[in-house]
């Protein structure tokens, strides 16, 4: 098991990620949030977070299940939870193939998101 104290946000709904970071920030997680895939891969690679929350559309068009190959392709394994307004079922295939990664169903239940982190 190993110790969550970096999280990355990687989500274009602004009022999410504020929400989001004051749940983390009351626990005591460093956060960094970004809007887009391509910034989302970059802050991984400089980030090094342990973990990674990750929105399937993001900002200008991106997807993060297209960041988070990126990111498996570079090396990192750090866990990935995909956070989607749909449950698709080609969304969540497409999600399953990538290692080490969950999916919730927006909105977020933070009970069940702190379930999911405290078993890393």
């Amino acid at each position: 098991m190993r110790t969550i104290k970096k999280i990355l946000i990687a989500e274009d709904e602004l009022l999410f990620v504020k929400v989001m970071r004051l749940e983390f920030e009351k626990q005591g997680y460093q956060i960094e949030s970004v809007v887009d895939a391509q910034i989302a891969y970059e802050k991984a690679l400089d980030f090094e977070p342990d973990l990674i929350l990750l929105d399937v559309r993001l900002k200008n068009d991106s997807s993060g299940i297209d960041a988070a190959r990126k990111i498996r392709h570079a090396g990192i394994e750090t866990p990935i939870i995909f956070t989607t307004g749909n449950s698709f079922k080609s969304t969540n295939e497409q999600i399953m193939d990538l290692s080490n990664t969950h999916i919730l169903i927006k909105p977020i239940d933070f009970n069940q998101l702190f379930e999911i982190i405290s078993k890393f």
